[in-house]
């Protein structure tokens, strides 16, 4: 029995697939519908950098493919040519590390000011006496070790670059000062040494003082420290950078170690941890939809969003809908009293002011320190409580229609009880509406959640992501920042993907109630 059953289920299901495919706007609605369910799904592969608090570039940068239009052909790209952790040994690998009695090994130990590497290297360097001192600037300086690593660079000279390390010596031996060094050799084999002292100014070398052994030190060198160095080359120099790296081709990126050896010392050494290596070329486009403000990654934030929007809808739409079959089921089957509360309810329902409501619950949820931590489970049951009684007045009307037809009275004449009734003939012909219902409520239910965040009711400084709060983030610049461009890239696609996605689910609920519905259905 159970297999007729399974038989008879595939069956409906394959002409209901059938009968669904002959409609063009529901197979476009959903094939806009999966594709935004993947981007919720797969969203940590596809935008694994974090949407909020986690600048990634400069403020306001356009998307990379943006500069296909004239008026911003000459933006530089945003690039990371290294961007180096040591987590494992081929990070190691990827950098030709030279020394005299070198040993390298990969360490657990990370620094606290780049918690997304998960590793260190750990060099030790040891050198003779007779050791040749290799530094104009840096009097009987010699290098301890150097790491370098190659990197091709294309497009327009970037404005600005920032070069930043993290390293703990963790031992100094017959050693009186430890120096780095960075040196950027470019494709016509010219070279550029820039290093600056902690006090920020740019000189020969960034200094490691004794005090600092056992501790991380950052360091951290934008190119804006350039023009204020006095050195000629960049002395009336606007964007220095560009004078550095300002031609197509492969560079090489050298960090040197360098030590002065103690006086009358024979021989010495040194070890350190090396946490990150990072040379980030700054221009004015990055990425596939640019950033925002603080320089967060909008292409993730509309990735990650898409889970809240999806989320919302789906849950309140389902959870509504399911709440009010079972109610109208119930009401216009059994009539009588039951029938009669539940359009006294749905009557209390539709007299209540429902945006206005919805906000005032929504802001005493978020003003609770505790709710706020769920504010979305709490919308989505909201969303079902406020909803539910109008989906129950229709099924309840279809079940009536239903229940008063001649079949099913022969089907109680013939012996046939509640049970058989509700499942051979009332659910069978209930079920179209239920469909398109969900269908046509997610849509709504989408919309009003990015309402809500819009309004920064759900928001509240919580480090969450959705498509309304990026409208509502967006709003200011969008409307008075000509500068930005009114950040254009910001603002459409959460705006786009509200509208899309609200209108795929209608397109769907239209094409289901057209199959299920007898006076639309397609003969």
């Amino acid at each position: 029995m159970s297999s007729g059953r399974g038989r008879g289920f595939l069956g409906d299901f394959k002409r209901l697939t059938k009968q669904f495919a002959k409609s063009k706007i529901g197979v476009i609605g959903l094939a806009v519908i999966v594709f935004y369910v993947c981007l919720a799904i797969f969203s940590a592969q596809l935008a694994p950098i974090p949407p909020v608090d986690h600048q990634v570039a400069a403020q306001f940068d356009i998307p990379a493919w943006g500069t296909i239009f004239p008026q911003y052909r000459n933006v530089a790209i945003d690039q990371t040519p290294i961007n180096s952790g040591f987590g494992t040994q081929q990070d190691v690998s990827a950098w030709n590390i030279v020394g005299t009695n070198l040993s390298s090994s990969i360490s657990p130990a990370t620094s606290p000011s780049s918690p997304a590497f998960t590793g260190s290297v750990l060099i030790n360097s040891s050198f003779p006496a007779n050791l040749t001192a290799s530094d104009p600037y840096l009097p009987n300086g010699v290098v301890l070790f150097s790491m370098s690593q190659s990197f091709k660079f294309t497009g327009a000279p970037p404005p600005h670059f920032d070069l930043t390390t993290s390293v703990e010596p963790i031992r100094m031996q017959n050693i009186s000062l430890l120096y780095l060094n960075f040196i950027i050799f470019n494709p016509s084999g010219g070279n550029y040494t820039l290093s600056s002292t902690t006090s920020g100014t740019l000189a020969s070398t960034i200094e490691i003082l004794r005090t600092g052994i056992g501790q991380w030190d950052v360091v951290d060198l934008p190119s804006g420290l350039l023009p204020a160095s006095g050195i000629p080359a960049y002395a009336d120099a606007a964007y220095p950078s560009g004078i550095i790296i300002n031609q197509t081709g492969t560079y090489q990126f050298e960090m040197q170690v360098m030590g002065v050896p103690a006086a009358r010392a024979t021989t010495g050494s040194v070890s350190m941890y090396v946490n990150t290596v990072n040379l980030h070329l700054s221009g004015g486009a990055y990425g596939i939809l640019g950033t925002d403000n603080l320089g967060n990654d909008v292409w993730s934030q509309l990735v990650w969003g898409s889970r809240i929007s999806m989320m919302v809808g789906i849950a309140a739409g389902l959870g509504s809908v399911l709440i009010g079959a079972l109610a109208g089921i119930a009401a216009g089957y059994v009539g009588g009293l039951f029938s009669d509360v539940l359009e006294r309810v749905t009557d209390f329902f539709l007299v209540l002011p429902f945006l206005p409501l919805l906000i005032i619950i929504t802001s005493i949820i978020a003003a609770n320190p505790v709710l706020i931590q769920t504010v979305y489970v709490w919308i989505i049951l909201v969303f079902v409580v406020l909803s539910w009684p109008f989906i129950a007045i229709l099924i309840r009307a279809q079940t009536v229609s239903i229940k008063e037809r001649q079949y099913v009275e022969a089907s109680r004449a013939l012996g046939g009880g509640t049970g058989h009734v509700l499942r051979k003939h009332i659910l069978p012909n209930v079920m179209g509406l239920v469909y398109s219902q969900v269908a046509l409520n997610v849509s709504g239910f989408i919309l009003l959640d990015a309402a809500l965040d819009f309004l920064s009711i759900a928001n509240h400084g919580r480090p969450v992501i959705s498509w309304g709060i990026m409208l509502s983030n967006a709003l200011p610049y969008a409307t008075g920042a000509p500068l930005e461009s009114y950040v254009w890239w910001w603002f459409l696609p959460p705006g786009i993907s509200i509208a899309l996605l609200s209108l795929a689910f209608v397109l769907v609920g239209y094409a289901l109630d057209a199959i299920f519905n007898p006076r639309l259905r397609a003969r």
